[in-house]
């Protein structure tokens, strides 16, 4: 089921922007034009039962004054992945449980859509200037794929390297809880020589039932990952956040189980897991909105480098170790398999490929 638009709001000095008309009038909406600050207002004069649930209804059109391309900030003392991110969009449909966006509620509730994504092109090709390579992606602060029926952003942008020729040196990721692909198969149809990989965030389903709220299920995740595999677009799957409680350990095991089982293991790009770790302050979030999350379950510790809260080493080093050994299972060789978010110790411990390993063979 698609999320649901009922506002159109665009800033009045981008008032005559094709998009916004053209998803307003595919919606039968009245577009509305009022600046950022005019529509924090209005929602806060109007919240709802609950104003970022009321927000995250809204699509707000304007610009961005900043940069659109920036490395992923990652977390000191980690290993980095060196990717990439475009935040053409920030803000989401969905209302996950563990969502670091719902911080800002007070400032920027709802969905902002930028019309100006060709300076994002400008930042790739100056990138490239000097760099042989980029692996970049959407879906740092929204869904990639969520909207795509109505913001096109995998048409825009795959579109836009065509132009340039930049098929043989970006790799572009569109990150999704959805199963929204219907515009992506288009795309790979149109450009077959593009270097698409469609993410699927994944977990339990009794996790996904409860803290992900209106995101599509494993089944219709898996479903949309085959047709996109049998279209020739590369598949990642992301573990992201593992709950590491005894009470989940077998139903992940039954996840890889039921994940690569149904996929081919040619078309997956790469496998990333990543332990749930969170600030002291979004623990304060989920008390408020949602005190029966199973986030709250389990003993967690604020790191000594960026005072996340962590799960203990041993218990990630249990989780991680299994995850390795029943994801290989589905592997001729190993897996092309990453951690998020872990230091140098742990890759260590893990006799994990370091990330650029990873990456490499998947150019």
């Amino acid at each position: 089921m698609r999320p649901e638009i009922k506002k159109i709001v665009i800033d009045p000095e981008f008032g005559n922007a094709e998009l916004p008309h053209r998803i307003a009038e595919k919606l039968a909406l009245k577009p509305e034009f009022m600046t950022k600050d005019e529509l924090l207002d209005e929602i806060r004069r109007n919240p709802g039962e609950d104003l970022f649930k009321t927000a995250k209804k809204m699509l707000f059109f304007t610009e961005n004054k900043g940069r659109f391309l920036k490395k992923c900030p990652g977390s000191k003392g980690v290993v980095c992945c060196n990717y990439y991110t475009i935040n053409s969009v920030t803000g989401c449909p969905y209302d996950c449980s563990y969502c670091i966006l719902q911080h800002y509620i007070g400032n920027n509730p709802f969905i902002t859509v930028f019309l100006n994504k060709e300076k994002a092109i400008e930042e790739i090709v100056s990138f490239l200037a000097g760099n042989r390579f980029l692996r970049v992606g959407t879906g740092e602060l929204a869904d990639s794929l969520a909207l795509d029926h109505l913001l096109d952003e995998s048409g825009f942008f795959i579109g836009e390297l065509s132009k340039r020729s930049l098929f043989d040196r970006v790799q572009f990721e569109f990150k999704t809880k959805s199963a929204e692909v219907e515009r992506l198969l288009e795309v790979k149809d149109l450009y077959p020589d593009s270097n698409i990989v469609a993410g699927f965030s994944v977990n339990v389903p009794r996790f996904s039932a409860h803290e992900e709220p209106g995101t599509a299920t494993l089944e219709e995740r898996m479903s949309a990952a085959r047709q996109l595999q049998a279209k020739g677009v590369k598949v990642a799957v992301h573990f992201d956040p593992v709950l590491m409680l005894d009470e989940l350990f077998n139903d992940y095991m039954q996840l890889i189980d039921s994940i690569f089982s149904r996929l081919d293991p040619e078309k997956i790009a790469w496998i990333s897991m990543g332990g749930f770790r969170h600030t002291l302050a979004l623990t304060e979030t989920i008390i408020e909105r949602n005190p029966q999350s199973l986030l709250l379950r389990g003993e967690m510790f604020p790191s000594d480098s960026d005072n996340k809260l962590r799960y203990l080493a041993f218990l990630r080093r249990r989780f991680y170790n299994a995850f390795n050994g029943r994801i290989s299972r589905f592997f001729k060789a190993n897996p092309p398999l990453y951690m998020c978010m872990e230091k140098a110790f742990m890759w260590s411990d893990m006799k994990m490929p370091f990330p650029e390993d990873v990456f490499r063979n998947n150019k």
